[in-house]
């Protein structure tokens, strides 16, 4: 976790001591809500942000003391931590700045996640007092388990590595899932720093459209029902540019070129032989995913190197599913004067996704109930992934790998320094 280290430029210079001095302080109010006496020389600089926690109906009673509530100051992605009391209030002693709050409350029986944008901590000795709903969800069954976006270097040749992104679905469930008709898919805009139209925010509360908005294609599994099993603990490698031996010429890349991995691909609607590389001799032709629904304008497919909001999606059973993707007004423009559309998803549909920030200049793509939070990436072009946390105690008991899923990828997921598909 990193702790802010206060600059204050609009202030007189100080002493390097005085300054880590100040950091000390600073990480010490905000990691466990302390109190300094009246007396401290920079209180003054902090303010005071009280964020109580909302249950939904039903279950006012499951309000805790312990649980841990995040605040992200947005223009430079430093973070506190302070924990609830028995009313479900955190309170933060931090210092002015706008600010990402966000909780996930999970237990065996039930997930709890809220989240609230924009928060602005200003000037002024009066506590800021803010109520934070939190949002029910359950655990999924089949849910992505790594997502490689960023690329590698292509050692010992110079440059980097891009071709070779992939992501990983796995069956958390103790039951056998099928892969037929599945969908996967982006949603716009197709990196975290972009200008968002689809979500906008009211008194910290994030609106969003009655869909997610799918960027570019909608890919989908075939199969007509029970081909394409995935038992319990089971995973399904998605190859997206390239199903294909990278390790040939990039060692420190993956190999894709597997009979059991699947493919994003069609020459039809990618005509990019350069950027989208015909599969391998090994891939069979079943495992190529088919193109659903492509409402771009792109010669290539790919997903951000840095911060893709992925996500997989079941139409529900009574929708004419043939009848809904041939309808055009399921389709809406990316912009005015945009070319290109993006296909609408029911936010029911969604059977997971996940949502990856860069840098610091982020905005949300995902409801609460999908991905309360968000992945921080810190490193592409370095072989680095996105992995889910393994649940140990759940896989001990099943004998089979359990991974953990609160709907909320800031807890779920951490950096992997390497692919695990590497060899």
């Amino acid at each position: 976790m990193r702790h802010f280290i206060p600059a204050y430029p609009h202030r007189s210079p100080m002493s390097r001591f005085a300054i880590t001095a100040m950091a000390a302080i600073a990480a010490l109010f905000a990691a466990g809500c302390t109190s300094f006496s009246d007396s401290h020389p920079y209180d003054a600089d902090l303010l005071t942000l009280e964020i109580v926690s909302i249950y939904p109906a039903g279950y006012e009673s499951s309000v805790q003391s312990g649980v841990e509530v995040k605040a992200e100051e947005i223009t430079n992605g430093n973070h506190y931590i302070a924990r609830t009391d028995e009313a479900g209030c955190a309170t933060f002693r931090i210092p002015r700045g706008v600010y990402r709050i966000s909780v996930a409350d999970w237990r065996e029986d039930a997930i709890f996640n809220g989240a609230l944008e924009e928060i602005r901590l200003t000037e002024g000795s009066a506590a800021q007092r803010y109520e934070l709903p939190l949002i029910q969800s359950t655990p999924g069954t089949i849910v992505f388990k790594e997502i490689y976006c960023g690329g590698c270097p292509m050692t010992p040749a110079t440059g980097n590595l891009q071709n070779d992104q992939y992501v990983i679905l796995h069956n958390n469930a103790n039951t056998t899932q099928y892969l037929d008709g599945l969908c996967f898919g982006v949603v716009a805009p197709s990196a975290a720093s972009g200008a968002n139209n689809w979500v906008t925010t009211v008194d910290g509360q994030l609106q969003f459209q009655e869909f997610a908005p799918i960027f570019e294609c909608v890919w989908q599994f075939g199969g007509a029902g029970t081909d394409f099993p995935l038992a319990p603990g089971e995973d399904a490698v998605i190859a997206i540019r390239g199903a294909v031996d990278f390790t040939q010429d990039f060692p420190l890349s993956v190999n894709l070129n597997k009979p059991e991995y699947f493919a994003t691909f069609s020459r039809l609607h990618f005509e990019n032989e350069t950027l989208n590389l015909t599969p391998g001799d090994r891939i069979q032709e079943s495992h190529l995913l088919q193109v659903l629904k492509k409402t771009g304008v792109s010669k290539a497919y790919s997903i951000a190197i840095q911060s893709p909001a992925v996500i997989i999606f079941r139409p529900a059973a009574e929708v004419d599913f043939k009848a809904y993707v041939e309808d055009d007004s399921q389709c809406v423009a990316t912009d005015p004067a945009g070319s290109a559309k993006c296909f609408k998803v029911p936010w029911e549909w969604i059977l997971d996704g996940v949502e990856v920030f860069y840098g610091t200049r982020n905005y949300k793509r995902l409801k609460t109930e999908v991905d309360a939070g968000a992945f921080p990436f810190s490193e592409y072009y370095h072989c680095h992934t996105i992995h889910r946390q393994l649940n140990e105690a759940a896989t001990a008991a099943n004998g089979y790998p359990i991974y953990v899923d609160t709907n909320n990828s800031s807890v779920d997921f951490y950096e992997r320094s390497s692919q695990s598909l590497h060899e």
